[in-house]
């Protein structure tokens, strides 16, 4: 009787490991992204001037952002990408499938205090041991911005971006910041008119 049971045995351990599932197997794929606006259904986007409430005297910055925007908006763009001086010139040949791209932008500095815990020794009376007050110079971009309809001036999409760098070097020129600045709000901007790939995880279970 010990012959069948074995026997037996080694056929349940055979179906056991039939029916056993093998390891997971885990998988990157790439999703798209959901765009704010549907720039992808349109055929141009024109970038127009921002309007400049800076007052940096010799960078025109609303000049600058509209040509940095448009470079980076073409690399991703599918479509035509044009520059324009004002947005009513934009508005005014009312093209259907085009959107443009305009708004406000003030780059603006100021120099403040803040604390630098490497200035101060720690023996002092008043308890400010690894407390100092250095002073940096803060650049801010604010970007106003909004994507119109050209065919009938409709607001597609609004939104205000604003960013902020400190420097060390209070002599920073305006034209570093901006560049910083500008990069920062890029990198905001883009995924919500075009849409970002996203890399995700997937787990495939075998059999």
């Amino acid at each position: 009787m010990r012959a069948p049971a074995v026997l037996a045995l080694a056929v349940v351990w055979s179906a056991a490991a039939a029916c056993r599932s093998a390891a997971p197997v885990e998988v990157r794929i790439e999703m798209p992204g959901v765009a704010a606006v549907a720039v992808g259904s349109f055929d141009e986007i024109v970038v127009t001037d921002f309007r400049d409430v800076s007052s940096l005297g010799d960078l025109a910055v609303g000049r600058e952002l509209r040509d940095y925007l448009a470079a980076e908006i073409d690399r991703a763009f599918g479509g035509a990408v044009t520059k324009l001086g004002a947005q009513e010139e934009a508005l005014a040949r009312g093209r259907e499938r085009v959107v443009v791209l305009s708004g406000t932008v003030a780059l603006t500095t100021e120099v403040r205090k803040a604390l630098d815990n490497k200035k101060v020794p720690f023996d002092g009376p008043f308890k400010t041991a690894g407390r100092g007050l250095v002073e940096q110079r803060r650049w801010t971009m604010t970007v106003d911005l909004a994507v119109l309809s050209a065919a009938g001036g409709a607001t597609l999409f609004k939104r205000v971006f604003k960013e902020e760098r400190d420097y060390i070097d209070l002599e920073k020129p305006a034209e570093f910041a901006f560049s910083e600045l500008s990069d920062r709000v890029r990198a905001r901007l883009l995924p919500l008119l075009l849409g970002a790939t996203t890399r995700e995880s997937r787990t495939l279970l075998g059999r």
